[in-house]
């Protein structure tokens, strides 16, 4: 091969950046740190007494070393077509992926790489799920100045469709050009703003940080703690023998005691949970650019995350409930398109993440701004009630999920020793009342309808769902009908798309008859068999 062909063969492969071996030094500092904090102590170090911190040297030279070596064998080219990645030193990876079907390109900074001013890119095409990650491709790590390049570079400039008013700027500038050319003084057509602001962190928002269930589970972590470090120490722990043991303790405190503890366990969780939220949504930003057709989120403290989708892929809007941010009169917003990686919804927000936990105000006027539209299409006014057939469905579970719980309570007390009618009795006075609310407002939570261009489905009850999917989004249907539903007259029906992390939206025990005339409605003629059926 002559040095010619090499020249060419190299040409527009660019590396990583170099300074990623640093970021390491996150696996050095703390046992060095440990190791000079016990030689001021005592004036001198035992090395034998340190074999987990030279372990954790030694791990960190190991890492440094691959790191250098994944320098050395990683490039990655952009073309007008692809982008290539190369790497591997025995092993050889080149991956190619088309540059039309790349749908996000999003960057992350932790707090090292933060330091050291460089980002990871993730590319992706959205098409597999959250366990397998053939779908995307990182660069680990470049400079923030080169990741952002990229973005730019590879997102489409689609422009959405221009409104009246730059129909009309067009116009001007149109008129302006015939001016100077006939010698009359050409006018400045307006400028297109570089980015609409949507939507910003209010720092009041962090009230709805406790309104979830983690405020429990981190208030309880001490106690899994606890139980890690135990079996570390190889202590033996029986949970069983644990539970039954915290139940007769629980019994014979004071209650005073109790309250004490409920009350630490709360703080520790609402701590947690504001803390967490802080990290994930600080300096939060949704804006829209009007030059490139896309919508663009900014948010993190320690760990930065920019998420980017392209307008022309949205198909909707989700609005997110569960029952305690509910109550508090909060919700979340997610974006339905086309692309995004199917990832569970957390305290950090899942794919496609519009909103942290906001004013249910804010949020439809954030969805009407996203979508376009004069109004919010999830607002359930327009919504229709389901057949009172689902309720008695919800009522006979809700049922059979307080003779569940009267059960395991009378079996733990039997085990416990203590009384089993009385546990059972409270028990039941405890589920009954609990499990009907409940049922309650799961069949109110149902609701279906047609809004101009968009079919808006709502159920659920721990964690209430409104979509807002556009209709032209649908491609297909999938009906299923128990023999309970049947018997009933009802029906479960999906919408199934290409956008959205779920893949389909289902009506939920809706009339049948109804909900196949509103599927018709909402795409003529694909569900045209199954009413033609359920008419004879």
């Amino acid at each position: 091969m002559t040095v010619e062909d090499l020249t060419v063969e190299t040409a527009g492969w660019r590396p990583l950046d170099p300074r990623m071996a640093l970021v390491n030094l996150r696996w050095l500092l703390p046992p060095l740190g440990i190791i000079a904090l016990t030689a001021v102590a005592s004036g001198g170090v035992n090395w034998e007494d340190h074999k987990l911190q030279i372990v954790s040297a030694l791990l960190f030279v190991y890492l440094t070393a691959a790191e250098i070596v994944r320098w050395r064998t990683t490039r990655y080219r952009v073309g007008h077509e692809q982008v290539e990645i190369r790497s591997g030193l025995f092993w050889r990876r080149h991956v190619a992926i088309p540059r039309d079907r790349l749908r996000t390109v999003d960057l992350t900074s932790g707090p090292v790489h933060r330091v050291f001013g460089l980002a990871i890119v993730t590319m992706g095409t959205g098409q597999a799920l959250r366990t397998d990650r053939r779908d995307q491709v990182k660069l680990d790590a470049v400079a923030v100045t080169e990741a952002q390049r990229l973005r730019e570079e590879l997102l489409p400039r689609s422009r959405p469709s221009a409104p009246p008013q730059e129909a009309t700027a067009s116009g001007a500038a149109s008129d302006a050009a015939s001016g100077a050319a006939s010698g009359a003084a050409p006018a400045v057509a307006p400028a297109v703003a570089p980015a609409e602001e949507i939507a910003r962190l209010d720092p009041a928002w962090v009230r709805y940080a406790p309104l979830s269930p983690l405020v429990f589970v981190i208030g309880l972590a001490p106690l899994s703690q606890a139980y890690n470090l135990a079996e570390r120490l190889g202590i033996p722990v029986d949970i069983g023998g644990a539970v039954l043991g915290a139940v007769a303790f629980l019994s014979s405190v004071p209650r005073w005691l109790l309250v004490v503890l409920a009350a630490l366990v709360l703080v520790a969780g609402v701590v947690g949970t504001v803390l967490l939220f802080a990290e994930a949504w600080w300096r939060f930003r949704l804006e829209r650019d009007q030059r490139t057709g896309t919508l663009r989120v900014g948010r993190g403290l320690l760990t930065t995350r920019s998420f980017t989708l392209e307008e022309r892929r949205l198909r909707g809007a989700e609005l997110i409930e569960p029952v305690m941010l509910r109550w508090g009169g909060g919700a979340r917003l997610k974006a339905v398109a086309s692309g995004l990686r199917q990832t569970l919804d957390g305290p950090r927000g899942g794919s496609g993440a519009l909103l942290p936990p906001a004013p249910l105000r804010v949020a439809h006027a954030t969805a009407a701004s996203v979508l376009r539209e004069q109004e919010s299409p999830l607002l359930p006014a327009r919504l229709r009630p389901h057949p009172r057939a689902a309720l008695r469905r919800r009522l006979l579970r809700a049922a059979l999920a307080s003779g569940a719980a009267v059960a395991a309570a009378a079996t733990l007390a039997a085990l416990a020793g203590g009384p089993v009618g009385w546990a059972a009795a409270v028990a039941g006075l405890l589920a009954v009342p609990v499990s009907v609310l409940l049922a309650v407002d799961a069949y109110r939570s149902l609701g279906h309808a047609l809004t101009g261009a968009y079919l808006v489905i709502r159920s659920g009850v721990l964690r209430r769902r409104t979509v807002a999917l556009q209709r032209k989004g649908v491609i297909g249907w999938t009906v299923t009908r128990s023999p309970l539903q049947r018997r009933s007259g009802l029906a479960t029906i999906a919408a199934t798309t290409a956008a959205g992390t779920l893949g389909a939206y289902t009506m939920r025990d809706v009339g049948y008859g109804e909900g196949l005339a509103v599927a018709d409605e909402a795409v003529p003629g694909l569900l045209a068999q199954f009413i033609e059926s359920a008419e004879e």
